[in-house]
């Protein structure tokens, strides 16, 4: 589980050297598929999924914007397990949204795995991680929430009901 703390701008993450690799490992592999249909390759069952709304003038626009995100989250990530802080508002959000989009390709791209003999266990690998994304923006947008008392980190109490 991933707790997060708020002081001041910043929020502040505690990872393991597993998480941080996964992570790094899909965020990589999620960016090389966008760079690929921002070269024209248009058949990444991958993007599909993952911009299944975007009208074809608005996907150009979009793949830019989610690679910029991607980059931003993989410039937080420390080289190993450990601590990563994310400053203000809206990096947080672009955390909270590209962590979503990641969803939905680790999903995509384990659903295209599950044609074969091994189709259960892509089931429950893509299970549990999705739960595991979930969790971390869960608890990522309730840190958004939380103010800290100056008394100390037991003192925890929330800012907007």
């Amino acid at each position: 589980m991933i707790s997060w703390d708020r002081c001041g701008d910043s929020f502040i993450g505690v990872f393991s050297p597993r998480q941080i690799r996964w992570l790094r490992k899909h965020l990589a592999d999620y960016r090389n598929r966008i760079n690929s249909g921002l070269s024209g390759f248009n058949g990444d069952p991958v993007l599909a999924a993952v911009f299944a709304n975007c009208t074809e003038d608005d996907l150009r626009l979009r793949l830019r914007r989610a690679r910029r995100s991607v980059t931003i989250l993989l410039d937080a990530l420390p080289a190993r397990g450990g601590v990563v802080e994310v400053c203000g508002d809206m990096n947080r959000m672009t955390w909270v949204w590209t962590l979503q989009e990641l969803r939905v390709a680790v999903a995509a791209r384990l659903a295209g795995l599950s044609d074969t003999s091994e189709s259960t266990v892509c089931v429950d690998a893509s299970v549990k991680l999705q739960t595991w994304l979930s969790c971390i923006v869960e608890s990522f947008m309730n840190a958004g929430n939380l103010l800290l008392d100056p008394n100390g980190p037991n003192n925890v109490s929330r800012a907007r009901k």
